[in-house]
């Protein structure tokens, strides 16, 4: 009898499951498929809504863990928001929190760097500041990634975006017109020698504040991975060596400490030290392969604040060991 993917099936195994208490084998030997194969389909139960989770949290629940991670990271403030059933549930549960602190941010004269990311690409979506900020600015923070999409979710460029969040603002812009990553170290000095490029990175000692991302620790997710300056050879090669964590392009180890890659002086983004001396980082990220690198950029001094979900501090909390203990 041929299996029939239908939403009829998958809430029949989702019963079997959830409600009768059965194993995926014993499920997969009565449909006739493979124990991998209901695995899949549950973690499709979800998606589609056919089963839905309800954990009933302590009324202070949110704001305990805020405090826990804080202390954890050594950092000034910890937003958490409840984490969704998808990652891009996450995402977007985030960027509402980062719109309306950046909502609360935003007045004349304000210089703001943004780094691209597919949370801040959505914080975009959902910024609306009150009122106009005609002398604030925009600052693109790193160079643009590539010529066409590299995922899934409506990919803009930073370039595009800076403009975007100025003209919501009605705010003055600056983009950095350079690429994210060079081949050769030696193009990205003659580059930073052009006045309207040098003009540029020089707003960046400037900032009064910063809204980042940070990069994933799955090697196969990693930008200069996926626009093609690097192998997944090579890219997991990072990750073996300690080198994982990504703030703005720049690769930390666990503790911050910023090492020789393969990658060093081929980077054109803001200088670390740069966001070192910044008192306002604010860093976003959702689900567990954003831990890696808000931990190393906080342990570094570089992010001041964070605005993560759920699944990501309790990621933080498991990666430092202080899960259990609490």
């Amino acid at each position: 009898m041929q299996f029939e993917e239908r939403r009829e099936t998958y809430t029949k195994i989702a019963t079997l499951y959830y409600l009768a208490d059965m194993s995926q084998d014993d499920i997969a030997e009565i449909f006739h498929i493979s124990r991998f194969k209901v695995s899949r389909i549950l973690k499709k139960c979800r998606n589609f809504r056919i089963i839905e989770f309800h954990i009933n949290n302590e009324p202070d629940y949110y704001a305990k863990l805020e405090l826990e991670i804080k202390d954890l990271l050594s950092i000034e403030q910890v937003m958490i928001v409840p984490s969704g059933v998808t990652l891009q549930e996450s995402k977007v549960n985030v960027a509402k929190m980062a719109a309306n602190y950046l909502e609360g941010k935003i007045t004349n004269g304000l210089i703001i760097g943004l780094s691209w990311g597919s949370t801040i690409q959505l914080i975009h979506k959902y910024f609306d500041p009150h009122t106009p900020a005609d002398d604030a600015l925009f600052v693109q923070l790193s160079g643009n990634l590539c010529s066409s999409s590299i995922t899934q979710e409506g990919y803009i460029d930073g370039n595009i975006l800076v403009q975007k969040f100025a003209a919501k603002a009605q705010s003055g812009w600056s983009v950095f017109q350079v690429p994210y990553v060079v081949q050769n170290p030696a193009l990205k000095e003659l580059l930073y020698q052009e006045p309207p490029i040098l003009k540029h990175v020089n707003l960046f000692n400037k900032l009064d504040m910063a809204l980042i991302g940070v990069g994933s620790s799955n090697p196969d997710r990693s930008d200069p991975y996926l626009t093609g300056y690097l192998t997944m050879e090579e890219s997991k090669k990072l990750a073996d060596d300690g080198m994982g964590a990504d703030i703005c392009g720049t690769r930390l180890t666990s503790d911050g400490q910023i090492r020789e890659t393969i990658l060093t002086n081929r980077m054109i983004s803001i200088d670390l030290m740069d966001l070192h001396k910044l008192s306002e980082v604010c860093a976003v990220g959702a689900g567990s392969e954003k831990a890696l690198s808000l931990i190393a950029g906080c342990k570094g001094g570089f992010i001041k604040k964070v605005i993560i979900d759920e699944v990501c501090a309790l990621s933080i909390m498991s990666r430092l060991g202080d899960l259990v203990t609490n």
